[in-house]
C-alpha cells in the first residue's frame, strides 16, 4: 500500500444535533494509510464517523480526513478507529493548543455526548 499525504478541504458546519463519542484537542494523529504533516489536529468521533480537523489559516478549519467508522476501541489516553481506509490512532498531545482556531471552533450546531459503552 502506498502512503500518501492527505489534502485538507474546508469544513462545513453541521446544522442540527450531533452525537459525539469523543472530541480530542490537541491531538496526535497517526494513519496506517497516509502521512500526517499537521502538528495541530482536532479529532471528532461521532456515532458513525471520524473527522480529523487541521488549522486552515486564514480560513476556517479544514478536514484532513473524514470516514465512516467501522470500529472504535481504546480509553481516555488513546483511541484506535478503524475505517475502510485503515486504522487511525489518536492520542492527546501535550499543551493546550493555544494559538489555534481549532480550540474554539464549534463544528456542530448542537452536541449531545454519547454515554460510554
Amino acid at each position: 500500500m502506498t502512503v500518501t499525504a492527505l489534502t485538507p478541504t474546508p469544513h462545513q458546519k453541521v446544522l442540527g444535533t450531533t452525537q459525539i463519542r469523543a472530541d480530542v484537542f490537541p491531538a496526535n494523529v497517526h494513519y496506517s494509510f497516509a502521512d500526517n504533516p499537521y502538528p495541530k489536529s482536532r479529532v471528532l468521533v461521532t456515532a458513525d464517523e471520524i473527522i480529523v480537523l487541521v488549522d486552515g489559516r486564514p480560513s476556517a478549519p479544514n478536514v484532513a480526513y473524514s470516514g465512516r467508522l467501522e470500529d472504535l476501541s481504546g480509553d481516555r489516553r488513546m483511541l484506535v478507529a478503524t475505517t475502510a481506509d485503515g486504522t487511525i490512532t489518536v492520542s492527546r498531545a501535550q499543551g493546550c493548543g493555544c494559538g489555534s482556531r481549532l480550540k474554539s471552533y464549534r463544528p456542530f450546531q448542537r452536541v449531545v455526548r454519547m454515554a460510554a459503552r
